[in-house]
C-alpha cells in the first residue's frame, strides 16, 4: 500500500532547487559542522536555506547553529524555525527537546516522512539534511523519497574512515545518488587518503578542512563559528565543486 505522504512530500519538496545531504559513513567526522557552516555560508551569499536534521538519536544541528527548540508555527503544516537571515531549520529537537528518541527501523522510517510531509519549507535555493552515520533507513529512505537528492560527502583522513565511506560511496553509486563532492574534514594536510578514494570513485574532491580548536568555543554562535579557520577552509572547498 502506497503511503499517501509519499505525494504530499513531493509537493512539499516542490519549491526546492536542490537537495543535499550531507553523509558519512562514520561518526565523529564532522557532518554537523560542515553542514551548519555551509547553511550559514550560502544564507550570507544571498541563497534561501534549510536545515533538516535526520539524526533523529542525535540531533545536534540546533546547538551549533544557536536554534533553541521549541514549538514551531502552523499554517495547515509546520514552519520551520528561522535561524538566521535567509536561513530555516527543522528537527525532531524542536519536539523531543533534551529527550532521547529511541526508535526502531520502522518507527525511524514513519518519523522521516512525517517531519518531510508536515514541514512547509515554501520556496528554497538549497535544503540541507544533516544524515546521521552509516547506511540505514535514513539515508535509504531519503534516496527514494527524493529522487534528485545529491548527497556530499565527508571523511577524515584516517584508515578506519576512509574504508567505512568506500563502502557509503557504493552504495550511493548503486542508487544512482549524485555526489557534488568529497571533504576530507579535520585533515591537518593528510587529504591524500580522501583524495585517493575520490579519485578512485570518479568524484570531484573538493578539498580539505584543517582541524581548528576555536570550532569547540565557537559552538552555538554561527558568527563566531564562521570565522574560523576550519570555516574558511571548508568554503573554499564548497565554491571548488560549484556550491558555494
Amino acid at each position: 500500500m502506497i503511503d499517501p505522504r509519499e505525494w504530499v512530500i513531493a509537493r512539499r519538496l516542490a519549491g526546492i532547487a536542490r537537495v543535499i545531504g550531507v553523509c558519512s559513513a562514520k561518526g565523529g567526522v564532522g557532518k554537523t559542522f560542515c553542514t551548519s557552516v555551509a547553511a550559514v555560508a550560502l544564507a550570507r551569499a544571498g541563497r534561501r536555506v534549510g536545515v533538516l536534521d535526520l539524526d533523529l538519536q542525535g540531533a545536534s544541528s540546533h546547538i551549533f547553529l544557536g536554534v533553541r527548540p521549541r514549538l514551531p508555527a502552523e499554517d495547515r503544516g509546520i514552519l520551520p524555525l528561522p535561524a538566521a537571515d535567509n536561513l530555516w531549520f527543522m528537527s525532531a529537537s524542536i519536539f523531543a527537546g533534551e529527550n532521547a528518541l529511541a526508535l526502531r527501523g520502522p518507527e525511524v522510517s514513519d518519523a522521516i516522512r512525517e517531519l518531510l510531509a508536515v514541514t512547509l519549507w515554501g520556496t528554497l535555493d538549497f535544503l540541507l539534511v544533516d544524515m546521521p552515520p552509516g547506511i540505514g533507513e535514513e539515508v535509504l529512505d531519503l534516496a527514494r523519497l527524493i529522487p534528485r537528492l545529491e548527497a556530499l560527502v565527508i571523511s577524515t583522513p584516517s584508515a578506519v574512515s576512509v574504508a567505512v565511506v568506500k563502502r557509503l560511496i557504493a552504495v550511493l553509486v548503486q542508487m544512482r545518488v549524485a555526489v557534488p563532492g568529497i571533504i576530507a574534514n579535520m585533515a591537518q594536510g593528510r587529504a591524500g587518503p580522501v583524495r585517493e578514494m575520490a579519485e578512485s570513485a570518479g568524484i570531484p574532491f573538493a578539498g580539505e578542512v584543517r582541524l581548528d580548536g576555536a570550532v569547540e568555543a565557537s559552538i552555538g554562535d554561527p558568527v563566531r563559528l564562521s570565522a574560523t579557520s576550519a570555516a574558511e577552509d571548508l568554503r573554499r572547498a564548497l565554491s571548488a565543486i560549484g556550491l558555494l
